[in-house]
Order: C-alpha cells, then sequence, then structure tokens
C-alpha cells in the first residue's frame, strides 16, 4: 500500500520523515534535487506495490518513458539509483584530442617567435598546408584561450562588427598605397605596393626617395608587366593617384588607367579603404635589421620586397575552402580582365579633345621672326611687364599659352613630358615663371622676350626647390 506521502514502506525506501541521516539527504545540495529525489522514491515505490507503470506516470504527472527510467534504475542501484543525474553529457565526439591542442599551442608561440601573425586563421592555414584537417576557427581560439594565450581586450571592436569585402577572382581589383620604409641611408624612402584584393597577394613593390604620379604609374605599369592588366583599382584620394580634389581634369595616371580599359575607384576620405585588410608593411625588427646595403634605390626596393611577402604568410580569411596563402589564391581560378570598351571611348574622347585644341595663329608682321640657331642666342631684354597668376594646362606639345602679353600671344615651351599637367603662369618684371600646381615644380623661369611669340625653353635644373611629391 501507498502511504499518504506516496512512499511505500515495503518496497525498503524509507519514509520522507525519516530521510535526515540517508545517502539522498545527505548528497542533495539544493531544494530542486531533493524534490527530484523524493518524487523518483515516491514513484519507484508506487511501482514496486503494484501499481501499474503507466497508472504511476499519470499519477505523478510524468511520462510513460521517464518511470520505466526509475523502476530500471530502482531494480539496478536501489535507492542510490533515485539520485538526481548529471545531464551532461558523457562524450562530445569533436572535443578536440590533446595532442592537436598541444600543437595548435606550439604553433602560436612559433608563429609569436616568428613575428608572423598568429591568430586562428594563421594557426588553421599550417595543417592544411600538410594536408590536414584542422579545427574550427572557434575551437583554434578556445584551445589558445584555455591556454593562456589570448590576453582579453573587452574594449576592442568586435570582428563581427566589421565588413568585410574581397574581389572574386584575383585582378578583379588592385589596390595601392605608399608606406614610409627606412632603407639604408634613405631614412625617407616610401615603398609603393600593389596587392591583389582577392589573394591578399603582394604583386608588386618598389621604393622611392620621394613619390609622385609619373612614380605611381611606372610601379603600376611594371606590376602589369609583371602580372598582368587588372579589371579596377582602389587607392585612397592622394594626388599621386587622383587630381580629383584639386581639378576637374584627370591626371595622368587616372588618363593611362581608361585608356588601358581599367576602372579606378578612390575610398572616402579619412578612413582607409582597405580597413581591416592585411597590407600594411610592418616595422619587423628582423626585416629592419636586413636592411639593404646603399646603392641604386630600385635594387634596395628589390630586395625590401623580398622581405615583405614573408611577413604576410598569414592563411585565407574565409571561407576554409580557399588555398592557404597568397601565391595560392592568386592562382587558383580565372583572373579578371580589363573593359576594352572602357579604353576605346577614352582613345576617342582623347582624340576629339586633341583636335578640337586650338592652334596657335600665325601673327601678321616680323614679331614671330625666324627661329634663331641655338649658339646665336642672346639673353633677350628684360621688359618691365607684370602679369597675375594663370591657371593654364599643359598641351600636348608641352607649351603653355598665354594672350595678351604685350600685347600678343606667348608660347612658352616646357617640355612635352610635362603634357597634360596644370600650370600656374606668373609674369613679375618680365621674369616668366611657370610652375606645376600638382608637385610645386619650378618647370620654367627665364626671361620674357618680347621680342618673339616663341620663347624658347630654358633648362632649370638649378631651379626646382620643391621636392616632386605630395
Amino acid at each position: 500500500m501507498v502511504d499518504n506521502d506516496g512512499v511505500g514502506g515495503c518496497c525498503g525506501v524509507m519514509d520522507t520523515r525519516q530521510q535526515s541521516g540517508t545517502a539522498g539527504d545527505n548528497q542533495t545540495t539544493s531544494s530542486a534535487q531533493r524534490s527530484e529525489y523524493l518524487r523518483n522514491k515516491a514513484l519507484a515505490a508506487a511501482i514496486n506495490d503494484g501499481e501499474s507503470v503507466a497508472g504511476a506516470a499519470r499519477r505523478y504527472g510524468v511520462s510513460r518513458r521517464w518511470a520505466y527510467e526509475i523502476k530500471r534504475r530502482w531494480e539496478a542501484d536501489g535507492d542510490s539509483g533515485l539520485l538526481p543525474r548529471s545531464r551532461a553529457a558523457r562524450t562530445i565526439a569533436n572535443r578536440t584530442d590533446a595532442v592537436p591542442a598541444s600543437r595548435i599551442v606550439e604553433l602560436r608561440k612559433q608563429l609569436e617567435k616568428d613575428g608572423l601573425d598568429a591568430g586562428a586563421e594563421s594557426i588553421a592555414a599550417r595543417p592544411e598546408r600538410d594536408g590536414v584537417g584542422p579545427p574550427a576557427n572557434s575551437a583554434i581560439h578556445r584551445i589558445l584561450v584555455n591556454a593562456g594565450l589570448v590576453r582579453p581586450e573587452p574594449g576592442k571592436r568586435p570582428k563581427a562588427s566589421y565588413t568585410r569585402f574581397e574581389a572574386s577572382p584575383p585582378d578583379e581589383l588592385w589596390q595601392s598605397d605608399f608606406t614610409h620604409w627606412p632603407i639604408a641611408t634613405v631614412p625617407g624612402a616610401v615603398v609603393v605596393s600593389w596587392l591583389d584584393d582577392r589573394s591578399r597577394s603582394l604583386l608588386h613593390a618598389r621604393a622611392f626617395a620621394t613619390v609622385t604620379m609619373d612614380d605611381v604609374q611606372a610601379a603600376f605599369l611594371q606590376a602589369c608587366a609583371e602580372h598582368g592588366i587588372p579589371a579596377r583599382t582602389l587607392t585612397d584620394n592622394g594626388t599621386v593617384y587622383t587630381t580629383r580634389p584639386i581639378s576637374a581634369a584627370p591626371g595622368r595616371f587616372e588618363r593611362t588607367l581608361a585608356l588601358m580599359g581599367v576602372r579606378q575607384s578612390n575610398g572616402r576620405p579619412y578612413p582607409p579603404p582597405d580597413a581591416g585588410q592585411d597590407r600594411t608593411l610592418p616595422p619587423h625588427p628582423e626585416a629592419m635589421a636586413l636592411r639593404p646595403s646603399p646603392g641604386v634605390l630600385d635594387r634596395r626596393a628589390q630586395r625590401t620586397a623580398r622581405r615583405i611577402p614573408a611577413r604576410l604568410q598569414r592563411g585565407a580569411a574565409a571561407p576554409r575552402a580557399r588555398p592557404a596563402n597568397p601565391g595560392e589564391a592568386y592562382r587558383a581560378k580565372g583572373k579578371a580582365l580589363p573593359d576594352p570598351e572602357l579604353a576605346a571611348r577614352t582613345q576617342v574622347k582623347l582624340d576629339e579633345e586633341q583636335a578640337a585644341e586650338p592652334q596657335p595663329a600665325t601673327p601678321s608682321g616680323s614679331m614671330r621672326g625666324k627661329p634663331v640657331p641655338k649658339d646665336e642666342r642672346a639673353e633677350p631684354a628684360r621688359a618691365d611687364v607684370t602679369i597675375g597668376p594663370r591657371i593654364r594646362r599643359i598641351d600636348r606639345r608641352g607649351c603653355v599659352t598665354q594672350d595678351n602679353i604685350v600685347g600678343m600671344r606667348r608660347v612658352f615651351n616646357v617640355g612635352r613630358r610635362n603634357a597634360g599637367r596644370m600650370a600656374e603662369l606668373l609674369v613679375d618684371h618680365g621674369q616668366a615663371v611657370i610652375t606645376d600646381l600638382e608637385t610645386g615644380e619650378i618647370l620654367a623661369d627665364q626671361t620674357l622676350d618680347a621680342t618673339r611669340e616663341y620663347q624658347y625653353r630654358k633648362p632649370t635644373d638649378s631651379v626646382n626647390d620643391a621636392p616632386r611629391q605630395m
């Protein structure tokens, strides 16, 4: 029979009023556990007294499956089988074994010692190269945290808050920037680098004493000669990449890109266009210790560039199916190509601009004069004339033309290599000075010859006191 508490005495289970000395009372540590123990005890007593399992389950509000489980525990272990048990899984199928965990810790320490990136993604890339499937990045991070190798940074912005982006095929997007990198006896050297966005592969790096748009263009063309032409570029708004901040007309580099069919993109002001992407050249002590000896700057740049890829040997960001290193990722699939229609439209527009460019009229009278042999030319008499600054574009012949200087048009030759630049013309008491608006370089500084329309070009090697840089 079952008493008022629902606990039978014939089954060997003690009354609840006598539980102060039982094993269940000693081992249950909370009221919830004690209530569960007493319910299991009453259920087992009812079944032992002959009540059906289904009836006992209904009376105590449990499932028949649980009632059978309590009956099995009672028959197997007696009173101790009725105690609450842990609900934790006895085995975890995906738990990382001790050997791979210790290997992950070793890789972390070795990468930090070598000065390389030692995050979960970089650690996972090492076993992949050996043909061994690594644990998930989250599992690797958890192992590093448990080993005390991760310094907590609660104020750090979470990685999930960043919006990641990457090109789909290689050569779809090239990124460029320049980094100040001390080299030997050139402490102010600047390294211009071109990086493939898809693979994070450093395609080209070249050092310059100072950086101009011509230098950026030379580095880009060299990278194209080595790896092919990309479909698009992404840079900041520096004037060595674009003239948009200072002029509505495209610069030489922008025009070159358009003629090659390469679309140019510029990031928003202030934030870098590739935030969070591993592209910068870090000042690693070992790389700094291996500075090249003095010599030709390009030769030093080549030696420095060989040190740079070692700093970028990190695993691909995501997904895991990508190749493990930048070089493999760059060669993994078909490459994007430039837009031939863009190149054709740009060429047509350039031809139309050149055809519409006004040609200098031949003046009447003797003001134009005949060409004077170079050895017979003399310094012209200075004419006391002053004209305020005039902004002019250097035409395709390399000349700057200004009307109404002492009653007629004057043509100043500053060299064909400067064609397309925006220049400032200033005449101060008969001295004509022409300055490049972009770089500050003095292109011409000579006495105005009031007797001639065409002003002979005078070399200005010793005049340029402005650096050719941003």
